[in-house]
């Protein structure tokens, strides 16, 4: 005899299991199989939708698209909301110091930035000495090299942030090539579009980063526009990197603009592409080496910007946010 409800065997003229205390009935074997697989049945779907189970990480990765948050497990992209400045800046910094240790344990990383090092050690030696044939300055143009030796105090600051930027395209760049994920790879007019193009709800911010960014090339290149040409295109390689992938400039500004929001505004994006566009173009107009004409193409493009912002922000200009500008 086996119990109706558990199976459990049962000593003859049993009136109740002593397992389960069901009261006894008398079964067929195929019956009692079938009950017993019938449990493991109904919880089968169970398993499937206990939270505990959910790859936590997939939310994790839309909000960093969606609100530019770091990642951290203690921020609130789960809720949706932007973080603070406090917040981006902190979890940049925290991932700083990681890559940090991670690149001496991987020393290849360093290889680009040695290698710029020594050159730009060496050409600056040479032209000291008064050795400065053509092909040194050729490769003085091609590497930055002259990045902060003009310009006074504030030139000598912008040539270190401008070689820092330097260095860090050039990284970005020489990952791009070697990277193996095609996957993650995107063509170049996605590239374009997602680094350069805007949004007409953005466009105030857009003319306004390009306006910034004619006074941010003649700070980089300390006034030395024409041989800073190449510093002014990796800063613009990587403003729009920033726009493209989210990056630390993008984050940040819509740590300020929509903090504790869910939904973050198009004015940073704008502003950053707008920042890449116009630092692309500030370094074409530098090879005339007329520094006025940057002065006064810079301000009316932010006056420019501002006006159009406040317009939209007041309704007197309406523009569709799904249109795209061509």
């Amino acid at each position: 005899m086996k119990c109706s409800k558990c199976g459990n065997e049962l000593p003859e003229n049993a009136k109740f299991c002593n397992k389960c205390g069901q009261k006894v009935e008398v079964v067929s074997e195929q019956t009692t199989q079938e009950i017993q697989q019938e449990p493991e049945q109904k919880t089968e779907p169970l398993k499937t939708e206990d939270p505990k189970t959910f790859n936590c990480s997939a939310s994790a990765t839309s909000g960093e698209e969606a609100v530019g948050s770091l990642g951290d497990e203690d921020s609130n992209e789960s809720s949706g909301v932007i973080p603070g400045p406090g917040k981006v800046i902190g979890g940049t910094f925290k991932s700083f110091f990681s890559s940090i240790g991670s690149t001496f344990k991987d020393p290849k990383k360093l290889i680009p930035a040695i290698v710029l090092a020594v050159i730009w050690l060496t050409l600056n030696i040479l032209q000291a000495c008064g050795i400065n044939p053509i092909p040194t300055q050729i490769l003085s143009f091609l590497t930055f090299a002259n990045g902060g030796m003009s310009g006074g105090f504030f030139g000598a600051i912008g040539g270190i942030i401008g070689k820092g930027l330097f260095v860090g395209a050039i990284g970005s760049i020489i990952r791009l090539i070697t990277n193996k994920n095609k996957s993650g790879k995107r063509s170049l007019a996605e590239s374009l579009k997602g680094s350069l193009g805007f949004t007409l709800d953005a466009l105030g911010a857009y003319i306004m980063g390009a306006g910034i960014a004619f006074f941010l090339f003649l700070f980089i290149s300390g006034g030395a526009t024409r041989i800073s040409f190449l510093g002014g295109l990796a800063a613009a390689f990587l403003a729009g990197r920033s726009a493209l992938t989210n990056g630390f400039l993008t984050r940040l500004l819509t740590s300020f603009i929509s903090k504790g929001k869910t939904k973050p505004s198009p004015v940073p994006q704008g502003i950053v592409k707008g920042l890449a566009s116009g630092l692309a173009l500030a370094s074409l107009l530098g090879l005339i080496n007329i520094n006025l004409i940057l002065i006064i193409l810079g301000s009316v493009l932010i006056n420019a910007g501002v006006v159009i912002m406040i317009l939209q922000l007041t309704g007197v200009i309406k523009m569709g946010k799904e249109e795209k500008a061509k």
